[in-house]
């Protein structure tokens, strides 16, 4: 079989692209035993590298999960979803800080409540974007794209569920050191494969 480096460089490079391109959705299954709160109350969570405020709970919402969930229905996936338990507004910045961004989301009122809030991406304190959202039940996919942003901020003066928030926690697409690391490897074993063959 004949290898073509150039080729074999562009497809590692094209594998390291697509790895850099990949997103996270912020779920909150992994926080909440059944029919629980969890991990505290009032004093906000991380979930996934990701700080959220103390106003937010994250919680079970499924049918068997307790009497905070009559009339939720479930979480957008599984049986959890986060709150705004206290009102006001919910910010979502990246443990220990730095930029990410966010594809969408997915929002719910509290006990099918209708509610119109506004969902803002903010860079350094100014808006980098704004989504009007007007929700209500079941749940509702809001497009964002937001990118480069270190807090992601929802105007709301009542609760509300949020759930499957989808980030990149790498938001401008740059590769991070350990990817750039590899791919320089693979380039050398190329590199090394030409000689050979030479």
């Amino acid at each position: 079989m004949k290898i073509y480096p150039i080729g074999a460089a562009l497809f590692v490079a094209s594998l390291f692209a697509g790895a850099t391109a990949s997103a996270t959705v912020i779920t909150f299954d992994d926080l909440v035993k059944p029919g629980r709160y969890g991990p505290t109350t009032g004093s906000g969570f991380v979930d996934f590298g990701f700080v959220f405020s103390s106003n937010m709970d994250a919680l079970d919402v499924s049918p068997s999960g307790h009497w905070w969930s009559d009339g939720v229905g479930n979480g957008h996936s599984g049986k959890y979803a986060a709150l705004n338990n206290y009102g006001g507004n919910m910010l979502m910045t990246k443990q220990g800080g730095g930029t990410f961004s966010v594809q969408d989301l997915w929002l719910n009122g509290w006990q099918g409540a209708s509610q119109t809030d506004t969902i803002v991406g903010l860079l350094n304190g100014n808006v980098v974007g704004s989504v009007t959202a007007t929700f209500s039940q079941p749940w509702t996919n809001f497009a964002l794209n937001f990118a480069n942003i270190d807090t992601l901020r929802i105007n709301s003066a009542t609760n509300f569920l949020v759930d499957d928030i989808q980030v990149n926690s790498a938001s401008n697409g740059v590769p991070e050191p350990t990817s750039l690391a590899l791919f320089g490897l693979a380039l050398a074993g190329l590199a090394v494969l030409r000689r050979r063959k030479a």
